[in-house]
């Protein structure tokens, strides 16, 4: 788990690293980047926009219903 997050974080890094602002804590807003893409699609399931989109927002779904079973099982445990 650490490595895949230490992968991420020099991923993002070098993403980062190519802004002309001298300060790499700040993140430009590019129109041609999407938050999360780093490029990594082994199976081709972004190859158009809309699929981008629909992956995107799927993946948001997910989080969310993930937040909220942790809270209903945090909540549980608690009470």
């Amino acid at each position: 788990l650490l490595i895949g997050i230490g992968i991420q974080a020099l991923a993002e890094y070098n993403l980062q690293k190519s802004e002309t602002d001298g300060n790499i804590l700040s993140v430009e807003y590019k129109r041609d980047r999407i938050p999360g893409n780093l490029g990594f699609d082994p199976l081709g399931l972004g190859k158009d926009s809309g699929s981008i989109k629909g992956l995107h927002n799927t993946e948001v779904n997910a989080g969310r219903l993930a937040m909220i079973g942790i809270t209903s099982f945090l909540f549980k445990e608690f009470v």
